[in-house]
């Protein structure tokens, strides 16, 4: 399953560099990321996940959970500056995928 990890990790990327996921818009709660956002970012998780091998359901149950969870941890800012540093940055590579595993330890063992 690590191929899934890097996926996770590809799509935050393509989530940063894509203006129309990564483009802001006004919030009516300063911790909740923007609906536009979090819909494409769901959107592009769950195609990378089945593609990666999971079923429709625990792909979108893993992805309801790690955008739930980033937004728990980081303001948009800082996910997005997070993902950027990922990049170069071993460690905050390594934040984002503990997320990644973090769900899917949840879908296992609820099953």
């Amino acid at each position: 399953m690590p191929y899934f990890y890097l996926a996770l990790l590809s799509f935050s990327l393509f989530s940063l560099t894509n203006p129309a996921i990564a483009q802001e818009s006004p919030q009516e709660d300063d911790n909740q990321y923007p609906a536009e956002f979090v819909r494409d970012y769901n959107r592009e998780c769950i195609q990378t996940s089945i593609a990666e091998g999971l079923g429709e359901a625990d792909a979108k149950q893993l992805c309801s959970c790690t955008i739930d969870e980033f937004e728990q941890q980081y303001d948009l800012e800082e996910f997005q500056e997070l993902t950027a540093a990922s990049v170069t940055d071993q460690e905050a590579e390594t934040a984002l995928i503990e997320v990644g595993e973090f769900c899917f330890e949840q879908i296992l063992f609820e099953q």
